[in-house]
């Protein structure tokens, strides 16, 4: 892990990420359906609830923040995961800045930018959880800024749960006391607490399958 002041510093080189073309796609899954465009100049993160400050960020304000870059698996529920190099700035900075008490307590209930067609996707995870698997509030992968598709501008991902708990193009995060079923909770009866579970993974980028055998955050490989 390496920390800069800005995201210009952390994005300095491109990463190539074996057999990233094997990746399966997963454009056809309901969170994915992203805004053609995101107008950057107007984007900003809103973080409300149970917070003593509320705060509207800019992409800028983003940046400026110290950021962080390390090379980290993700796990799809579909059974597959992929290591890739992230840049971006740890949630536990912004809600440090939010002044919340007793996050450990407490949940993050995650909205996207969403688009006319198919509204906004939203997650609720547990904030204690994801702060301390240092989860990270995402603006580029492998060197570059993140893909629409895979969540630009900012995408805020826990390691140690399935993707479909992790929101791509974030617009708001609310400090609730209250774990709420999303989107795939309610369409296909996924698991509410989303932790990675033990199970074989096909691991794209060593174009294997392994077996994973703890709960959470996929280290191993």
């Amino acid at each position: 892990m390496s920390e800069t002041d800005t995201a210009s510093n952390c994005v300095t080189r491109n990463y190539v990420t074996p057999n990233l073309h094997r990746k399966p796609n997963s454009l056809r899954y309901y969170q994915d359906g992203p805004p053609k465009s995101v107008d950057i100049d107007s984007w900003h993160l809103s973080v409300t609830g149970l917070v003593q400050n509320e705060l509207d960020l800019s992409y800028s304000d983003i940046l400026a923040l110290p950021q962080v870059e390390e090379s980290r698996r993700m796990v799809c529920v579909c059974n597959w995961s992929i290591r890739r190099t992230w840049a971006g700035v740890l949630l536990s900075k912004v809600i440090e800045m939010a002044g919340v008490r007793n996050p450990e307590n407490l949940y993050l209930k995650q909205t996207s930018i969403g688009t006319p067609e198919k509204g906004v996707y939203e997650s609720t995870i547990a904030l204690g959880d994801a702060l301390f698997r240092r989860a990270l509030l995402l603006h580029s992968v492998d060197g570059e800024p993140l893909p629409i598709v895979q969540g630009y501008p900012l995408r805020l991902i826990d390691f140690g749960l399935y993707g479909y708990k992790n929101v791509k193009g974030l617009s708001k995060l609310e400090v609730t006391d209250q774990l709420e079923l999303g989107e795939w909770e309610n369409r296909a009866g996924y698991d509410v607490d989303g932790t990675v579970r033990p199970k074989k993974y096909r691991i794209v980028d060593l174009a294997q399958w392994r077996f994973v055998d703890k709960l959470g955050e996929v280290t191993d490989y």
